[in-house]
């Protein structure tokens, strides 16, 4: 156990084993119970070993999880979510996808998912770590089967922007998964609609915020990226806009994060938005822990432009 080739092979892999991978880095059965006897291993479930004294991470969590429910388990829904960088996805509960009707003894905080449908080359990627996780295409219609659909397009728009999927490859992955009463199918519908007009995704986790805070003021769906003509023949895409009122929500940049330069160009594109008769609100990253004020001040600008307009 102590062999360095032993050694990098449990650091590369989260400090996590199962009993075949070591028998076939020569560990012997009796230097396995030998090590375990002296507590340099542990077993917290059969046939699977780690280090003890270690912390897991999320991705050795989720790889004792994946060992122990056999070889064609892999992580899918938040977890996976998570492994690929998604924000607000939960870490408490490992979510794990098999297609086996069997029963298994699994670790503590772990969620199994029994599929009938399994593609594995359509729908499993393993990582150089030994992780096989759902595809970013699996996981994203997992989490439509499990989230609201505000929460759903959230993760949608964050899978659509770090470039692991666009509308184009979700619509045909719907098309060819789709099956009457399979749970997400409505929702992933409901946002390619939302795509079909958006030349691209959210640019930043503020914009989403925005529109978070949008959502929850109970403002009608804005526009995203809509274009208006300045006075200098220049055409600009607002990000997130009611033309009906010429209202507009941006996000823009404190000082602490983009300096005097930044704010001077926020101010003049305000400024230039202005002139053609918009108003533009723009809230910085401090939007997200003033959200009742926020809120408040949307709903009061939306309701004053809208009687403003309806009152020509």
């Amino acid at each position: 156990m102590n062999r360095p080739e032993v050694l990098k092979f449990l650091a590369e892999h989260h400090w996590v084993a199962s009993t075949e991978q070591l028998r076939e880095l020569e560990v012997t059965p009796d230097a396995l119970k030998h090590a375990r006897r002296i507590g340099a291993v542990i077993s917290p479930v059969h046939g699977v070993v780690t280090v003890p004294g270690v912390q897991l991470s999320l991705e050795g969590r989720s790889l004792l999880a994946q060992l122990a429910a056999g070889a064609e388990a892999f992580v899918s829904g938040p977890t996976a979510g998570a492994l690929y960088g998604l924000r607000g996805m939960s870490t408490i509960t490992v979510e794990l996808t098999i297609k086996q009707l069997r029963r298994l003894l699994l670790p503590p905080g772990c969620r199994l998912v029994r599929a009938s449908w399994i593609d594995e080359e359509r729908d499993v990627r393993v990582r150089d770590d030994g992780i096989r996780v759902a595809s970013p295409l699996r996981m994203l219609f997992g989490l439509a089967g499990q989230f609201n659909q505000h929460r759903f397009e959230r993760a949608a728009e964050d899978v659509w922007h770090k470039g692991l999927v666009t509308p184009d490859e979700a619509h045909d992955y719907l098309e060819e998964v789709r099956r009457s009463g399979r749970s997400g199918v409505k929702r992933m519908n409901t946002w390619l609609e939302k795509t079909g007009a958006r030349p691209r995704p959210a640019q930043s986790g503020l914009e989403l915020d925005l529109l978070a805070l949008i959502d929850a003021a109970g403002l009608p769906d804005p526009e995203r990226q809509h274009p208006i003509r300045l006075t200098s023949g220049e055409t600009i895409h607002l990000d997130i806009a009611w033309p009906p009122i010429q209202l507009a929500v941006e996000p823009g940049h404190s000082w602490w994060h983009g300096g005097d330069l930044a704010q001077r160009r926020d101010q003049a594109r305000d400024r230039a938005c202005g002139a053609v008769g918009w108003l533009v609100l723009r809230f910085d990253e401090h939007a997200a822990r003033d959200r009742v004020e926020v809120i408040r001040e949307l709903g009061a600008v939306f309701r004053a432009r809208s009687q403003e307009f309806h009152g020509r």
